[in-house]
Protein backbone atom coordinates (compact mmCIF):
# COMPACT_ATOMS: atom_id res chain seq x y z
CA UNK A 1 0.00 0.00 0.00
CA UNK A 2 0.90 3.23 -1.06
CA UNK A 3 2.27 6.09 1.93
CA UNK A 4 -0.95 8.07 0.38
CA UNK A 5 -2.78 5.38 1.03
CA UNK A 6 -2.52 4.66 4.97
CA UNK A 7 -2.49 8.47 5.68
CA UNK A 8 -5.96 8.14 4.26
CA UNK A 9 -6.84 5.31 6.32
CA UNK A 10 -5.97 6.71 9.18
CA UNK A 11 -7.26 10.01 8.59
CA UNK A 12 -10.77 8.77 8.20
CA UNK A 13 -10.40 6.16 11.30
CA UNK A 14 -9.69 9.19 13.81
CA UNK A 15 -12.86 10.93 12.07
CA UNK A 16 -15.02 8.20 12.96
CA UNK A 17 -13.66 7.84 16.25
CA UNK A 18 -14.37 11.63 16.79
CA UNK A 19 -17.94 11.22 15.50
CA UNK A 20 -18.63 8.23 17.67
CA UNK A 21 -17.44 10.57 20.55
CA UNK A 22 -19.61 13.36 19.80
CA UNK A 23 -22.61 10.93 19.16
CA UNK A 24 -21.98 9.61 22.89
CA UNK A 25 -21.75 12.95 24.36
CA UNK A 26 -25.30 14.08 22.31
CA UNK A 27 -26.82 10.76 23.89
CA UNK A 28 -25.84 11.55 27.40
CA UNK A 29 -26.79 15.55 27.18
CA UNK A 30 -30.61 14.42 25.92
CA UNK A 31 -31.20 11.58 28.80
CA UNK A 32 -30.42 14.49 31.09
CA UNK A 33 -32.64 16.99 29.68
CA UNK A 34 -35.42 14.17 29.68
CA UNK A 35 -34.49 13.66 33.63
CA UNK A 36 -35.28 16.93 34.31
CA UNK A 37 -38.39 17.86 31.65
CA UNK A 38 -39.77 14.55 33.75
CA UNK A 39 -39.53 15.85 36.83
CA UNK A 40 -41.08 19.08 35.53
CA UNK A 41 -44.33 17.31 34.49
CA UNK A 42 -44.96 16.22 38.14
CA UNK A 43 -44.01 19.02 40.40
CA UNK A 44 -44.71 18.71 44.44
CA UNK A 45 -47.79 20.51 45.84
CA UNK A 46 -46.16 23.33 47.89
CA UNK A 47 -48.42 26.35 49.37
CA UNK A 48 -48.66 29.03 46.88
CA UNK A 49 -45.71 31.46 46.63
CA UNK A 50 -45.41 34.97 44.98
CA UNK A 51 -45.13 34.57 41.08
CA UNK A 52 -42.17 34.24 39.27
CA UNK A 53 -40.81 34.45 35.86
CA UNK A 54 -40.28 31.41 33.95
CA UNK A 55 -36.27 29.71 33.99
CA UNK A 56 -34.49 30.63 30.95
CA UNK A 57 -34.75 27.96 28.04
CA UNK A 58 -31.93 25.60 28.16
CA UNK A 59 -29.64 25.50 25.25
CA UNK A 60 -28.82 22.82 23.46
CA UNK A 61 -25.64 21.13 23.76
CA UNK A 62 -23.26 21.31 20.73
CA UNK A 63 -20.51 18.85 19.48
CA UNK A 64 -16.92 19.41 20.51
CA UNK A 65 -15.51 20.71 16.70
CA UNK A 66 -14.14 17.77 14.54
CA UNK A 67 -9.99 17.74 14.18
CA UNK A 68 -8.39 19.66 11.64
CA UNK A 69 -8.21 16.48 9.76
CA UNK A 70 -10.92 16.63 6.47
CA UNK A 71 -13.44 14.04 7.03
CA UNK A 72 -15.17 12.68 3.61
CA UNK A 73 -18.55 12.82 5.25
CA UNK A 74 -20.03 14.50 8.34
CA UNK A 75 -22.25 12.52 10.03
CA UNK A 76 -25.09 14.05 11.95
CA UNK A 77 -26.73 11.76 15.19
CA UNK A 78 -30.37 11.77 15.40
CA UNK A 79 -32.27 13.48 18.46
CA UNK A 80 -33.04 11.17 21.14
CA UNK A 81 -36.58 11.35 23.10
CA UNK A 82 -36.77 12.17 26.50
CA UNK A 83 -37.08 9.16 28.99
CA UNK A 84 -39.75 8.57 31.62
CA UNK A 85 -36.59 8.26 33.97
CA UNK A 86 -33.65 9.38 34.24
CA UNK A 87 -31.31 6.35 33.32
CA UNK A 88 -27.51 6.62 32.56
CA UNK A 89 -26.66 5.16 28.80
CA UNK A 90 -23.06 3.65 28.06
CA UNK A 91 -21.61 5.40 25.18
CA UNK A 92 -22.75 3.80 21.96
CA UNK A 93 -20.33 1.50 19.57
CA UNK A 94 -18.84 2.92 16.82
CA UNK A 95 -21.29 2.48 14.19
CA UNK A 96 -24.09 1.44 16.08
CA UNK A 97 -27.46 2.91 15.28
CA UNK A 98 -29.29 5.64 17.28
CA UNK A 99 -31.48 4.76 19.51
CA UNK A 100 -35.07 4.43 19.14
CA UNK A 101 -37.48 7.17 19.91
CA UNK A 102 -39.33 6.97 23.04
CA UNK A 103 -43.25 6.57 23.57
CA UNK A 104 -45.22 9.66 24.96
CA UNK A 105 -45.22 9.84 28.70
CA UNK A 106 -48.92 9.32 30.08
CA UNK A 107 -49.74 12.61 32.84
CA UNK A 108 -48.60 11.89 35.82
CA UNK A 109 -51.66 11.11 38.73
CA UNK A 110 -51.96 13.50 41.23
CA UNK A 111 -50.81 12.33 44.56
CA UNK A 112 -53.53 11.54 47.23
CA UNK A 113 -54.64 14.08 49.32
CA UNK A 114 -53.96 13.94 53.09
CA UNK A 115 -56.25 12.59 55.24
CA UNK A 116 -58.19 14.63 58.09
CA UNK A 117 -57.02 14.99 61.19
CA UNK A 118 -58.50 12.64 63.73
CA UNK A 119 -60.62 14.58 66.31
CA UNK A 120 -62.35 11.06 67.96
CA UNK A 121 -62.45 7.56 67.92
CA UNK A 122 -63.33 8.31 63.85
CA UNK A 123 -61.88 10.73 61.94
CA UNK A 124 -64.25 13.14 60.52
CA UNK A 125 -65.92 12.53 57.12
CA UNK A 126 -65.40 15.01 54.25
CA UNK A 127 -67.93 17.85 53.28
CA UNK A 128 -69.23 18.01 49.53
CA UNK A 129 -66.61 20.16 48.52
CA UNK A 130 -68.17 23.19 46.23
CA UNK A 131 -67.77 23.54 42.40
CA UNK A 132 -64.11 25.04 42.17
CA UNK A 133 -62.84 24.33 45.39
CA UNK A 134 -60.87 21.78 46.87
CA UNK A 135 -62.52 19.63 49.49
CA UNK A 136 -62.23 20.35 52.89
CA UNK A 137 -62.38 18.09 56.23
CA UNK A 138 -65.21 18.76 58.85
CA UNK A 139 -62.73 19.14 61.66
CA UNK A 140 -60.89 22.28 59.42
CA UNK A 141 -64.63 23.95 59.81
CA UNK A 142 -65.31 26.65 62.63
CA UNK A 143 -66.24 24.53 65.71
CA UNK A 144 -70.12 24.86 67.62
CA UNK A 145 -70.60 26.72 70.56
CA UNK A 146 -68.58 24.24 72.84
CA UNK A 147 -71.30 21.95 75.51
CA UNK A 148 -68.38 20.48 77.61
CA UNK A 149 -66.02 22.57 79.84
CA UNK A 150 -67.44 25.75 81.01
CA UNK A 151 -65.48 29.26 81.03
CA UNK A 152 -63.19 29.62 83.38
CA UNK A 153 -64.28 32.02 85.72
CA UNK A 154 -67.66 30.23 85.97
CA UNK A 155 -65.64 26.69 86.52
CA UNK A 156 -63.84 28.61 89.53
CA UNK A 157 -67.14 29.82 91.09
CA UNK A 158 -68.66 26.52 90.87
CA UNK A 159 -65.58 24.71 92.25
CA UNK A 160 -65.38 27.42 95.40
CA UNK A 161 -69.41 27.07 96.13
CA UNK A 162 -71.08 24.65 97.86
CA UNK A 163 -74.86 24.28 97.80
CA UNK A 164 -76.86 21.92 101.03
CA UNK A 165 -79.38 20.99 102.60
CA UNK A 166 -80.38 18.76 106.30
CA UNK A 167 -83.53 18.05 107.82
CA UNK A 168 -85.09 15.38 109.56
CA UNK A 169 -88.95 13.96 109.27
CA UNK A 170 -90.23 12.40 112.64
CA UNK A 171 -93.09 10.39 113.39
CA UNK A 172 -93.95 9.45 117.07
CA UNK A 173 -96.59 7.21 118.90
CA UNK A 174 -97.03 7.83 122.64
CA UNK A 175 -98.48 5.20 125.41
CA UNK A 176 -101.87 6.45 124.42
CA UNK A 177 -101.48 5.09 120.55
CA UNK A 178 -101.42 8.91 120.18
CA UNK A 179 -99.75 9.74 116.81
CA UNK A 180 -97.47 13.12 115.87
CA UNK A 181 -96.01 14.05 113.09
CA UNK A 182 -92.91 16.68 112.73
CA UNK A 183 -90.74 18.74 110.85
CA UNK A 184 -88.75 19.98 113.95
CA UNK A 185 -86.16 21.13 111.31
CA UNK A 186 -84.71 22.03 107.65
CA UNK A 187 -82.26 24.02 106.82
CA UNK A 188 -80.81 25.36 103.10
CA UNK A 189 -77.45 26.62 102.70
CA UNK A 190 -75.06 28.47 99.98
CA UNK A 191 -71.27 28.97 100.66
CA UNK A 192 -68.46 30.52 98.23
CA UNK A 193 -65.12 30.80 98.89
CA UNK A 194 -63.71 33.69 96.59
CA UNK A 195 -60.42 32.84 98.19
CA UNK A 196 -58.85 30.12 100.39
CA UNK A 197 -59.13 32.81 103.43
CA UNK A 198 -62.73 34.52 102.80
CA UNK A 199 -66.08 32.70 103.09
CA UNK A 200 -69.11 33.59 102.39
CA UNK A 201 -72.52 31.81 104.37
CA UNK A 202 -76.27 32.23 103.68
CA UNK A 203 -78.82 29.62 104.95
CA UNK A 204 -82.72 29.63 105.78
CA UNK A 205 -84.30 27.52 108.29
CA UNK A 206 -87.64 25.83 108.76
CA UNK A 207 -88.69 25.70 112.34
CA UNK A 208 -91.55 23.40 113.42
CA UNK A 209 -92.93 23.25 110.00
CA UNK A 210 -94.35 26.83 110.30
CA UNK A 211 -91.93 29.69 111.06
CA UNK A 212 -88.74 30.62 108.70
CA UNK A 213 -86.10 32.76 109.33
CA UNK A 214 -82.28 32.98 108.68
CA UNK A 215 -80.29 30.50 110.42
CA UNK A 216 -76.91 32.02 109.07
CA UNK A 217 -75.15 35.20 107.12
CA UNK A 218 -71.94 35.61 107.79
CA UNK A 219 -68.86 36.96 106.16
CA UNK A 220 -65.75 35.35 107.60
CA UNK A 221 -61.96 36.00 107.09
CA UNK A 222 -59.11 33.52 108.16
CA UNK A 223 -55.72 34.73 106.93
CA UNK A 224 -53.93 33.41 109.30
CA UNK A 225 -54.49 29.72 111.43
CA UNK A 226 -54.68 31.58 114.64
CA UNK A 227 -56.48 34.01 114.23
CA UNK A 228 -60.20 34.39 111.89
CA UNK A 229 -62.76 36.84 112.07
CA UNK A 230 -66.31 36.25 111.35
CA UNK A 231 -69.20 39.05 111.08
CA UNK A 232 -72.94 38.90 110.71
CA UNK A 233 -75.70 36.41 112.07
CA UNK A 234 -73.88 33.66 113.91
CA UNK A 235 -74.76 30.36 115.60
CA UNK A 236 -73.64 30.10 119.33
CA UNK A 237 -71.08 28.06 119.76
CA UNK A 238 -71.76 26.59 123.07
CA UNK A 239 -73.83 23.00 123.08
CA UNK A 240 -73.51 19.79 120.77
CA UNK A 241 -77.14 21.26 119.29
CA UNK A 242 -75.57 24.39 117.99
CA UNK A 243 -72.30 22.63 116.92
CA UNK A 244 -73.91 20.09 114.57
CA UNK A 245 -77.09 20.93 113.81
CA UNK A 246 -77.39 18.64 111.19
CA UNK A 247 -80.00 15.59 112.61
CA UNK A 248 -77.92 12.96 111.17
CA UNK A 249 -74.93 14.03 113.27
CA UNK A 250 -76.90 12.11 116.54
CA UNK A 251 -78.34 8.71 116.92
CA UNK A 252 -81.91 9.51 118.99
CA UNK A 253 -84.58 10.27 116.60
CA UNK A 254 -84.86 13.69 118.41
CA UNK A 255 -82.57 15.92 120.06
CA UNK A 256 -81.44 14.78 124.00
CA UNK A 257 -83.98 17.36 125.98
CA UNK A 258 -80.63 19.00 126.87
CA UNK A 259 -79.87 20.42 123.63
CA UNK A 260 -83.67 22.05 123.53
CA UNK A 261 -84.18 22.93 127.40
CA UNK A 262 -81.05 23.90 128.76
CA UNK A 263 -78.78 24.95 126.31
CA UNK A 264 -81.27 26.17 122.98
CA UNK A 265 -80.56 25.12 119.35
CA UNK A 266 -80.39 26.24 116.90
CA UNK A 267 -79.27 29.67 118.50
CA UNK A 268 -78.56 32.23 116.67
CA UNK A 269 -77.44 36.41 117.07
CA UNK A 270 -75.86 39.08 115.31
CA UNK A 271 -72.50 39.59 116.21
CA UNK A 272 -69.20 39.87 115.55
CA UNK A 273 -66.32 37.15 116.74
CA UNK A 274 -63.04 35.35 116.15
CA UNK A 275 -61.41 31.78 116.22
CA UNK A 276 -58.65 29.98 115.40
CA UNK A 277 -55.74 27.26 116.62
CA UNK A 278 -53.86 27.93 118.74
CA UNK A 279 -52.05 24.60 118.46
CA UNK A 280 -52.79 21.65 116.08
CA UNK A 281 -55.65 19.98 117.92
CA UNK A 282 -56.68 23.25 120.46
CA UNK A 283 -59.11 25.56 118.59
CA UNK A 284 -61.02 28.53 119.81
CA UNK A 285 -63.53 30.95 118.95
CA UNK A 286 -65.41 33.78 120.62
CA UNK A 287 -67.98 36.65 119.85
CA UNK A 288 -69.65 39.80 121.02
CA UNK A 289 -73.33 38.65 120.25
CA UNK A 290 -77.01 40.87 120.51
CA UNK A 291 -78.27 39.58 124.13
CA UNK A 292 -81.38 37.58 124.46
CA UNK A 293 -84.59 38.77 125.05
CA UNK A 294 -86.40 38.32 128.47
CA UNK A 295 -90.05 38.41 127.58
CA UNK A 296 -89.35 35.29 125.90
CA UNK A 297 -88.80 33.38 128.77
CA UNK A 298 -90.92 30.76 129.94
CA UNK A 299 -90.55 27.40 132.93
CA UNK A 300 -90.92 24.67 130.43
CA UNK A 301 -88.10 25.77 128.45
CA UNK A 302 -86.68 28.42 129.93
CA UNK A 303 -84.45 29.81 127.19
CA UNK A 304 -86.20 28.78 124.25
CA UNK A 305 -88.18 31.74 123.41
CA UNK A 306 -85.10 34.07 124.38
CA UNK A 307 -83.12 33.85 121.46
CA UNK A 308 -82.90 36.88 118.72
CA UNK A 309 -82.62 35.12 115.66
CA UNK A 310 -81.39 38.32 114.20
CA UNK A 311 -84.81 39.73 114.44
CA UNK A 312 -83.37 42.24 116.11
CA UNK A 313 -80.50 43.46 118.16
CA UNK A 314 -80.36 44.74 121.68
CA UNK A 315 -77.86 47.45 121.73
CA UNK A 316 -77.82 47.81 125.51
CA UNK A 317 -78.33 44.08 126.32
CA UNK A 318 -74.58 42.71 124.80
CA UNK A 319 -73.35 39.31 125.03
CA UNK A 320 -70.40 37.35 125.43
CA UNK A 321 -69.79 33.74 124.48
CA UNK A 322 -66.67 31.57 123.62
CA UNK A 323 -65.32 27.93 123.24
CA UNK A 324 -61.80 25.66 123.41
CA UNK A 325 -62.29 22.97 121.89
CA UNK A 326 -59.42 19.89 121.51
CA UNK A 327 -59.73 17.10 119.33
CA UNK A 328 -57.82 14.06 117.85
CA UNK A 329 -56.19 12.85 121.18
CA UNK A 330 -56.49 10.26 120.15
CA UNK A 331 -57.82 10.33 117.07
CA UNK A 332 -61.53 10.06 116.85
CA UNK A 333 -61.82 12.22 120.14
CA UNK A 334 -62.88 15.92 120.25
CA UNK A 335 -63.74 17.05 124.14
CA UNK A 336 -64.65 20.64 124.59
CA UNK A 337 -66.15 23.30 126.60
CA UNK A 338 -68.22 26.83 126.60
CA UNK A 339 -69.75 30.14 128.01
CA UNK A 340 -71.92 32.50 127.58
CA UNK A 341 -73.19 35.70 129.72
CA UNK A 342 -75.47 38.54 128.68
CA UNK A 343 -78.13 41.33 129.30
CA UNK A 344 -81.40 40.08 128.64
CA UNK A 345 -83.96 43.13 129.77
CA UNK A 346 -84.32 43.73 125.71
CA UNK A 347 -85.57 46.70 126.66
CA UNK A 348 -87.89 46.69 129.15
CA UNK A 349 -87.60 48.76 132.25
CA UNK A 350 -89.29 46.38 134.21
CA UNK A 351 -86.60 43.88 133.46
CA UNK A 352 -83.68 45.89 134.18
CA UNK A 353 -80.90 44.07 135.54
CA UNK A 354 -82.38 40.27 133.90
CA UNK A 355 -79.44 38.64 132.57
CA UNK A 356 -78.32 35.19 131.71
CA UNK A 357 -75.65 32.40 131.98
CA UNK A 358 -74.67 29.36 130.59
CA UNK A 359 -71.91 26.71 131.03
CA UNK A 360 -71.25 23.70 128.93
CA UNK A 361 -68.99 20.86 128.54
CA UNK A 362 -69.10 18.04 125.85
CA UNK A 363 -67.41 14.62 124.35
CA UNK A 364 -67.68 13.21 121.26
CA UNK A 365 -66.28 9.76 119.93
CA UNK A 366 -65.94 7.92 116.80
CA UNK A 367 -63.67 5.66 115.55
CA UNK A 368 -63.77 2.46 114.66
CA UNK A 369 -67.05 1.57 114.63
CA UNK A 370 -68.10 3.08 118.65
CA UNK A 371 -69.97 6.00 118.70
CA UNK A 372 -69.82 8.13 122.00
CA UNK A 373 -71.53 11.07 123.24
CA UNK A 374 -71.40 13.11 126.43
CA UNK A 375 -72.80 16.58 127.54
CA UNK A 376 -73.17 18.82 130.67
CA UNK A 377 -74.66 21.94 130.72
CA UNK A 378 -76.37 24.72 133.31
CA UNK A 379 -77.85 28.21 133.41
CA UNK A 380 -78.47 30.91 135.52
CA UNK A 381 -81.23 33.73 135.63
CA UNK A 382 -80.02 36.12 137.70
CA UNK A 383 -82.69 38.31 139.30
CA UNK A 384 -85.74 35.83 137.44
CA UNK A 385 -88.27 37.05 140.00
CA UNK A 386 -88.12 40.25 137.52
CA UNK A 387 -89.93 37.96 134.56
CA UNK A 388 -92.13 36.32 137.37
CA UNK A 389 -93.39 40.06 138.79
CA UNK A 390 -93.29 41.36 134.78
CA UNK A 391 -95.74 38.03 133.82
CA UNK A 392 -97.34 37.40 136.91
CA UNK A 393 -96.29 33.78 137.21
CA UNK A 394 -96.97 31.64 140.50
CA UNK A 395 -96.10 28.18 141.86
CA UNK A 396 -94.80 25.93 139.19
CA UNK A 397 -95.07 27.76 136.46
CA UNK A 398 -92.89 30.28 137.60
CA UNK A 399 -89.31 30.91 135.76
CA UNK A 400 -86.18 29.61 137.47
CA UNK A 401 -83.09 31.40 138.74
CA UNK A 402 -81.27 28.12 137.80
CA UNK A 403 -82.03 24.97 135.50
CA UNK A 404 -79.34 21.87 134.20
CA UNK A 405 -79.33 18.71 132.27
CA UNK A 406 -76.96 16.10 131.15
CA UNK A 407 -76.74 12.55 129.03
CA UNK A 408 -74.63 10.25 127.94
CA UNK A 409 -75.12 7.88 124.84
CA UNK A 410 -72.94 5.38 123.11
CA UNK A 411 -73.49 3.25 119.98
CA UNK A 412 -71.69 0.40 117.77
CA UNK A 413 -71.97 -0.14 114.34
CA UNK A 414 -73.18 -3.78 114.00
CA UNK A 415 -71.88 -4.00 110.12
CA UNK A 416 -68.44 -3.22 110.74
CA UNK A 417 -68.38 -6.58 112.60
CA UNK A 418 -69.03 -8.66 109.04
CA UNK A 419 -68.07 -5.86 106.52
CA UNK A 420 -65.27 -4.03 108.08
CA UNK A 421 -65.04 -1.91 105.29
CA UNK A 422 -68.31 -0.99 104.14
CA UNK A 423 -69.65 2.45 103.76
CA UNK A 424 -73.10 1.77 105.21
CA UNK A 425 -73.82 2.02 108.80
CA UNK A 426 -75.93 0.06 111.40
CA UNK A 427 -75.35 1.75 114.90
CA UNK A 428 -77.10 -0.21 117.75
CA UNK A 429 -77.03 2.57 120.32
CA UNK A 430 -78.63 3.65 123.78
CA UNK A 431 -78.41 6.23 126.45
CA UNK A 432 -79.21 7.59 129.21
CA UNK A 433 -80.84 11.30 130.21
CA UNK A 434 -81.49 13.62 133.02
CA UNK A 435 -82.90 17.62 132.93
CA UNK A 436 -84.25 19.66 135.08
CA UNK A 437 -84.85 23.03 133.65
CA UNK A 438 -86.45 24.36 137.10
CA UNK A 439 -83.46 22.94 139.43
CA UNK A 440 -83.66 26.31 141.29
CA UNK A 441 -85.98 29.15 142.04
CA UNK A 442 -85.40 32.56 143.15
CA UNK A 443 -86.25 33.55 146.84
CA UNK A 444 -87.96 36.83 145.49
CA UNK A 445 -90.34 35.46 143.74
CA UNK A 446 -94.22 36.45 144.82
CA UNK A 447 -95.89 33.54 146.16
CA UNK A 448 -98.49 33.95 148.22
CA UNK A 449 -99.61 30.79 150.77
CA UNK A 450 -102.73 30.71 148.88
CA UNK A 451 -101.46 29.08 145.64
CA UNK A 452 -100.30 26.12 147.41
CA UNK A 453 -102.60 23.51 147.51
CA UNK A 454 -103.36 20.31 149.38
CA UNK A 455 -100.73 17.81 147.93
CA UNK A 456 -98.77 20.16 145.85
CA UNK A 457 -94.86 21.83 146.13
CA UNK A 458 -94.46 24.65 148.09
CA UNK A 459 -94.03 27.65 145.24
CA UNK A 460 -90.38 28.21 146.02
CA UNK A 461 -89.74 24.32 145.42
CA UNK A 462 -87.91 23.64 142.42
CA UNK A 463 -89.36 20.94 139.88
CA UNK A 464 -88.29 17.18 140.16
CA UNK A 465 -85.75 15.99 137.61
CA UNK A 466 -86.78 13.79 135.31
CA UNK A 467 -84.75 10.35 133.90
CA UNK A 468 -84.80 9.10 130.78
CA UNK A 469 -83.63 6.00 129.49
CA UNK A 470 -83.38 5.34 124.94
CA UNK A 471 -82.38 2.97 122.75
CA UNK A 472 -82.84 1.89 119.01
CA UNK A 473 -81.18 1.52 115.92
CA UNK A 474 -79.68 3.96 113.69
CA UNK A 475 -79.37 2.92 109.75
CA UNK A 476 -77.55 4.77 107.39
CA UNK A 477 -76.77 3.76 103.98
CA UNK A 478 -75.26 6.44 103.10
CA UNK A 479 -73.47 8.77 105.56
CA UNK A 480 -75.60 11.38 104.86
CA UNK A 481 -78.91 9.45 105.48
CA UNK A 482 -79.87 7.91 108.76
CA UNK A 483 -83.24 5.99 109.41
CA UNK A 484 -83.99 5.88 112.93
CA UNK A 485 -86.02 3.98 114.98
CA UNK A 486 -85.63 4.06 119.11
CA UNK A 487 -88.06 3.99 122.47
CA UNK A 488 -87.89 6.89 124.99
CA UNK A 489 -88.91 5.20 128.51
CA UNK A 490 -89.76 8.07 131.26
CA UNK A 491 -88.33 7.00 134.44
CA UNK A 492 -89.92 9.84 136.83
CA UNK A 493 -91.07 13.04 137.16
CA UNK A 494 -93.92 15.10 135.33
CA UNK A 495 -94.52 17.76 133.26
CA UNK A 496 -95.22 21.49 134.30
CA UNK A 497 -98.94 22.57 134.08
CA UNK A 498 -100.03 25.16 132.17
CA UNK A 499 -98.91 28.85 133.34
CA UNK A 500 -100.49 30.00 136.59
CA UNK A 501 -100.90 33.72 136.75
CA UNK A 502 -102.04 36.07 139.12
CA UNK A 503 -104.50 38.97 138.07
CA UNK A 504 -102.19 42.13 137.97
CA UNK A 505 -99.44 40.52 135.14
CA UNK A 506 -97.67 43.68 132.87
CA UNK A 507 -97.70 41.34 130.09
CA UNK A 508 -98.21 37.41 128.69
CA UNK A 509 -95.92 34.88 128.19
CA UNK A 510 -94.75 33.98 124.86
CA UNK A 511 -95.85 30.18 124.16
CA UNK A 512 -92.90 27.91 122.69
CA UNK A 513 -92.92 25.82 119.50
CA UNK A 514 -95.02 23.11 119.50
CA UNK A 515 -92.07 20.16 119.07
CA UNK A 516 -90.35 21.73 121.89
CA UNK A 517 -93.34 21.59 124.46
CA UNK A 518 -94.12 18.04 123.09
CA UNK A 519 -90.57 17.50 124.19
CA UNK A 520 -90.81 19.12 127.61
CA UNK A 521 -94.18 16.62 128.05
CA UNK A 522 -91.31 13.93 128.10
CA UNK A 523 -93.99 11.27 127.60
CA UNK A 524 -92.63 7.33 126.95
CA UNK A 525 -93.35 7.13 122.99
CA UNK A 526 -92.06 5.08 120.30
CA UNK A 527 -90.40 7.24 117.69
CA UNK A 528 -89.19 7.17 114.08
CA UNK A 529 -87.21 9.73 111.33
CA UNK A 530 -85.79 9.85 107.86
CA UNK A 531 -82.54 12.48 108.39
CA UNK A 532 -80.56 14.04 105.32
CA UNK A 533 -77.30 16.21 105.05
CA UNK A 534 -76.52 16.40 101.81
Amino acid sequence: MSGYSRRVQRRSTRTVLAVALAVALLLRAGGALAAAVEELDDPPIAAPTAPTSPPPPVAAPTSPPAPSAPSPAPVTPAPSAPSPAPVTRAPAAPGAPAPAPAPPLAPAAPPPAAAPPETGPFPWPLAAPVAGEKETPLSAAPAAAPLGPSPPALDAFTRRTKVGAYGQVQLFVDGGSNVDVQLPLASFLVEHRPTDWVRIVASVQVEDGTSTGMQQALVETAPYAALGVRAGLLIMPIGLGNLSPEPTSYLTVDRPLTDQLIVPSVWRELGVGIFGQIVPGLRYEGAAVSGLDGTGLSAEAPLWGTRGDGRSIAVHDEALVGRLELDDLPPGLVVGGGGYTGGASHGVDALSGLRVAIAEADLRYHNHGLDLRAEYARFWIIDSYLANDYFGLLGQSAVPSRGRGFYVEAGYDLLRLAVPDSVQELVLFGGYENVDPRSQMSPYNYNPPTITGPGQLPPEAPSPSRGYVRGGIDYRPLPSVALKLDLQVALDGAAPTAPSMSANAQATPRPIGNDVAAAARGATRVGLALAFNF
